[in-house]
């Protein structure tokens, strides 16, 4: 990386070791990684970024390098973990970028604490619950389950089984971070859009499978002071699969320099 202050720590939050990086000097940008991620995604956007701000990316609790939430956290938690990171740093008014998850914290941040935020850049952004039709035979297994869960040990590895089936790749992988990944799943964000006024950028992966095209509509729709920008032939990791797209789209609407 060119920026000479580049600096990799950690931070005591709350009883809660955090691991984050910083590097660049100018006004603060936060990164917030997805579910699954962490700093490590962010890599080369980090890194062009940083030429013109003060640039810091953190790995949630139970995610990278950082340790586990103390409890089955929800958005809520996770941006309370925010707020006292941006203390702890005094950096003020922030401009975040977010990914996925992050993009919900970012959102549920941006509500509660509106005055420590300037601008937000959201990609592939969840919090849109969409309603999706289920099939016959999944809502059997899904019943299945139920079932299972009350005959003890037996019946929790049946309904394991069943959910590792029928479940998301994440929930599959997600081991002790499952019940933190069910409860944000499950909160829909829709009715707090219309209050988050600030400046917003939503850009999505034209082929984004995991938070659809039309999720990234609606939460246009929802915030009131929001644009957005669609990259042909990208994915959900729109900033991987066309950075330099990515980055020149973010450079404009932060106003940086070159």
């Amino acid at each position: 990386m060119a920026s000479v202050n580049y600096f990799k720590m950690y931070i005591n939050v709350g009883g809660r070791k955090v691991y984050y990086e910083q590097a660049g000097s100018g006004t603060p940008l936060l990164l917030l990684h997805g579910w699954s991620a962490s700093v490590e995604v962010f890599r080369r956007l980090f890194s062009m970024l940083a030429k013109n701000r003060t640039v810091r990316a953190v790995d949630f609790p139970g995610f990278g390098l950082s340790e586990p939430p103390p409890s089955h956290w929800g958005t809520a938690e996770y941006s309370g973990l925010v707020k006292n990171l941006m203390d702890e740093w005094g950096c003020g008014k922030t401009d975040l970028l977010a990914h996925s998850f992050g993009a919900r914290v970012a959102l549920k941040f941006s509500h509660a604490h509106p005055d420590s935020v300037n601008r937000l850049v959201l990609t592939g952004a969840a919090g849109i619950r969409s309603k999706k039709r289920i099939s016959g035979g999944k809502r059997f297994l899904q019943r299945a389950a139920k079932t299972a869960s009350v005959f003890g040990t037996p019946g929790r590895w049946v309904k394991e089984k069943i959910y590792r089936r029928i479940g998301s790749a994440d929930y599959a992988a997600a081991g002790d971070m499952r019940p933190v990944l069910v409860r944000v799943v499950n909160e829909d964000l829709s009715p707090i859009l219309p209050d988050i006024h600030h400046e917003t950028l939503l850009i999505w992966g034209e082929n984004d499978s995991e938070t659809p095209l039309e999720d990234g509509r609606k939460m246009k729709n929802g915030l009131p002071n929001s644009r957005m920008e669609v990259i042909k032939g990208a994915g959900h990791y729109a900033f991987m699969d066309a950075p330099d797209i990515f980055y020149n789209l973010v450079k404009t609407f932060l106003r940086l320099p070159g």
